[in-house]
């Protein structure tokens, strides 16, 4: 009785494993690249939530001298159409806006608190 409870199970996890739909997400890679400044980056949905990335007052280093050239952030969620936000503290110009995307994506923030872009770049998110 044991034995074939056994093969029941075995059966049952044999069939879930084959049929069941696979969870898949999207990722979204950083290069921070400013000058002395603080930065937010997160991820919303098409219902305006967060979906990733920092929260509402929660501001990181985004200076590339004290992280070195190749610093990156990479934000992973569920797959469903985002849009990617930026913004730079201590300055008034309003937060920038990227998307709606449905795959992974990359971007390079850079510049001064004065002065700075955000711009999508090409590259390959393992």
């Amino acid at each position: 009785m044991k034995l074939q409870n056994f093969y029941l199970i075995t059966i049952i996890i044999c069939v879930y494993i084959t049929f069941a739909p696979t969870i898949e997400s999207y990722a979204v890679d950083i290069n921070l690249d400013m000058d002395v400044c603080s930065c937010k980056i997160y991820i919303e949905d098409s219902n305006h939530y967060r979906i990733g990335g920092d929260g509402s007052n929660e501001y990181h280093d985004c200076t590339f001298n004290k992280h070195g050239e190749n610093h990156h952030k990479q934000i992973d969620f569920q797959n469903e159409p985002f849009w990617l936000h930026a913004k730079v503290l201590g300055r008034l110009m309003q937060e920038k806006i990227r998307g709606p995307y449905n795959n992974n994506t990359c971007y390079h923030i850079h510049g001064s608190v004065g002065r700075w872009y955000f711009d999508e770049v090409s590259c390959r998110i393992l």
